[in-house]
């Protein structure tokens, strides 16, 4: 049964455009605690479909847990990273992209984005989320990097969470 949902709902799967993100993003379905069986299914299958994936939550220390809850009770990915401008910092079981990217040079905006170099030598992820806030998505680099993982076929490739906050 779990694997015939699983092949149902990579027939359904599509490419994501930087324009639809914003729109996916205020679209994406509300997590709510405590979680439904329904719930726990549908994130299940987000956690483990490769393809963008969104969903909102009520914090960031809510998102976090609940990210935390999930991969360790998957317990098959062994890259995981977070692309998040949030703070406090991750801990160290999981690559921080915001902070590599800022730390190769990256990021920087008077010298450009050198995002490909990332991408193809760095980014080695397995499991990724991104914690949409709106620092994030109204920096300039972030259109950039999604592009890059669109013309790069991550999605094809891993499954990316891509969490916002609720108001």
């Amino acid at each position: 049964m779990r694997s015939l949902r699983a092949l149902k709902k990579f027939e359904n799967f599509k490419v994501a455009d930087f324009p639809d993100i914003i729109k996916d993003i205020k679209q994406s379905k509300k997590i709510l605690e405590p979680l439904t069986e329904s719930d726990i299914l549908d994130l299940e299958d987000k956690f483990l479909i490769n393809g963008f994936h969104y969903i909102s939550v009520k914090s960031i220390r809510a998102g976090r847990s609940l990210v935390f809850r999930f991969l360790r009770s998957l317990n098959c990915y062994q890259d995981e990273a977070i692309l998040s401008m949030s703070t406090p910092t991750i801990n160290d079981s999981v690559a921080d992209i915001y902070y590599e990217l800022v730390r190769g040079g990256h990021v920087d905006a008077t010298s450009g984005y050198n995002l490909n170099e990332f991408f193809i030598g760095q980014f080695y992820y397995d499991f990724m989320w991104i914690e949409a806030s709106e620092e994030l998505v109204a920096a300039g680099w972030f259109t950039q990097f999604f592009e890059k993982m669109v013309n790069f076929k991550l999605n094809y490739h891993l499954p990316v969470l891509i969490i916002s906050y609720q108001k």
